[in-house]
């Protein structure tokens, strides 16, 4: 009843409604709710692993697989996050690894929180007893040594002028350097910049590196490097000089979305290959072997 006493009229249109067709109008439907599904990439870094080891055997040896970059010694990680790719490559399999990213990372806890229990039972127990053991002493254990034998990261920005150019205070970025030899030049510290960082590198990687995705594809044609890009955002405004060739009209068009950038990259040079990643997500790479 309305508060005049009177039938409510859209009820009593219902009832008749419902006595005509059968169909009770006012009964609750059921809610459908339209949910995506979540991409489940939790995984991508171990897929990507397994992937770069067998595209780029070369990683696993010192020795370079160009006669024209005889110096190359570990994989340039760029924008490499909190380190889950870096941690793979160090304690899984020995691979010597530079990380560019400017937020300082824990690579050894990534490795101990995240990769570590994806691994079998066997090496998470060897991890454990050698953290654990009485003799445990970080700055000797071959666990502490090893690792900072073959990793470290500066701290900052990958840009393409920096990595070519060595002029300026801020292209000097010091890092822990691997042996007393390396690290004393003419009685002075040796600083390990981001140029030094690309030349002796066997390999460039940018996982999802957002603004620097171009920048090493540039380094890495500068140097004749093999790299492999798998890019994610494109910041059309930022980036606005970009600009892709139509391969059905030939006319120039903008580059504004992720399929658009990534054929962009592919039109760099014509020994480039695209390939898609056996992961879920933004898992276009974009790839060469430096021949």
């Amino acid at each position: 009843f309305f508060l005049t006493g009177t039938y409510c009229r859209l009820a009593r249109d219902a009832a008749m409604i419902q006595s005509l067709t059968g169909n009770d109008v006012t009964a609750k439907k059921p809610r459908i709710r339209n949910r995506q599904r979540r991409i489940n990439n939790k995984d991508r870094h171990q897929k990507l692993t397994r992937w770069l080891l067998k595209t780029f055997p070369h990683i696993l040896q010192r020795t370079s697989p160009t006669p024209n970059s005889p110096n190359q010694q570990h994989v340039l990680d760029v924008a490499g996050g909190k380190g889950e790719l870096a941690a793979r490559l160090v304690f899984c399999h020995q691979v010597k690894v530079v990380m560019v990213d400017p937020r300082e990372a824990d690579v050894r806890k990534c490795y101990e929180e995240v990769v570590l229990k994806s691994l079998p039972k066997k090496w998470q127990t060897s991890y454990a007893d050698k953290m654990t053991g009485k003799n445990h002493n970080d700055d000797t254990d071959d666990v502490g040594v090893g690792f900072r034998a073959k990793f470290k990261q500066l701290v900052m920005n990958f840009n393409y002028c920096t990595a070519i150019n060595n002029d300026g205070d801020n292209d000097k970025v010091a890092a822990d350097c691997n042996s007393d030899e390396e690290c004393n030049i003419a009685g002075a510290r040796r600083i390990f910049t981001l140029k030094d960082a690309a030349q002796d590198a066997s390999l460039l990687v940018g996982m999802h590196a957002d603004g620097a995705t171009e920048d090493i594809v540039d380094v890495a044609l500068r140097y004749s490097k093999p790299f492999v890009v798998v890019p994610c955002c494109v910041f059309p405004n930022l980036f606005s000089e970009r600009f892709l060739t139509d391969p059905s009209s030939g006319n120039r068009v903008k580059v504004r979305d992720h399929s658009q950038f990534c054929q962009y990259l592919l039109q760099k040079d014509s020994r480039f290959i695209m390939e898609t990643l056996p992961f879920e997500g933004r898992n276009v790479a974009i790839w060469w072997d430096g021949q």
